[in-house]
């Protein structure tokens, strides 16, 4: 089993859409913002990546109008998700909503690794969670088969390569993957990348930023 290390203000209406620009600065920032306070309608929000200029940007369609604190919070949260759990957020959170893990497993840096199966024990695909202090660092999804409710700005596993690079774009990097016939993808330094095999995505993983 492998899980991918890679070296890899106004409030706005209904009908806008937010961006946040994804330079490490303004995405370490926006991360430091509290989302413990914030509504259930907000902290569940999707955001979806998208390329501006040379970089990426964040786009989230706000449900009501909010405060530039909330505006900050929601869009830190909003691209850094990734199945039902949110880079950031405490390690029982993973908990609450998946249960206990099927297995964990040590990671460098005194970080450790909570798998979780989608459908069937011991089956691919499966979801990864990282822990380190208590907080997820990392998220990961993979497997040859299709992981409902796991895509990210809508590219699943299972997508073709020309899915992928419509959405992203070509990668700032690749590279052989640690699985045999295998690319990963990065996009340095923003915070995701996707493995590769037989023109297909088998694999998608954010980090903290």
């Amino acid at each position: 089993m492998s899980v991918n290390r890679s070296r890899a203000s106004t409030a706005l209406s209904l009908v806008i859409v937010a961006m946040l620009s994804t330079s490490p600065a303004a995405v370490a920032q926006s991360a430091a913002a509290p989302a413990q306070g914030l509504p259930a309608d907000l902290k569940d929000l999707r955001g979806e990546w998208h390329r501006a200029g040379a970089g990426f940007g964040c786009k989230v369609v706000p449900p009501r109008q909010l405060s530039q604190e909330q505006l900050i919070a929601v869009m830190a949260r909003a691209c850094l998700r990734l199945g039902p759990l949110v880079i950031g957020d405490a390690a029982d959170s993973a908990r609450s909503v998946l249960g206990p893990p099927h297995r964990i497993l040590k990671q460098p840096q005194d970080q450790v690794a909570w798998i979780y199966f989608i459908g069937q024990r011991e089956h691919y695909p499966y979801f990864v969670v990282t822990i380190a202090a208590d907080k997820i660092v990392a998220l990961q999804v993979t497997g040859g088969t299709a992981a409902p409710g796991y895509d990210f700005s809508h590219v699943a596993l299972g997508a073709a390569t020309d899915d992928l690079v419509g959405v992203f774009g070509q990668p700032s990097h690749f590279e052989p993957s640690e699985l045999k016939d295998t690319e990963l993808w990065t996009y340095p330094p923003h915070p995701f990348s996707f493995e590769l095999k037989g023109g297909r995505v088998i694999s998608i993983r954010i980090r903290q930023p």
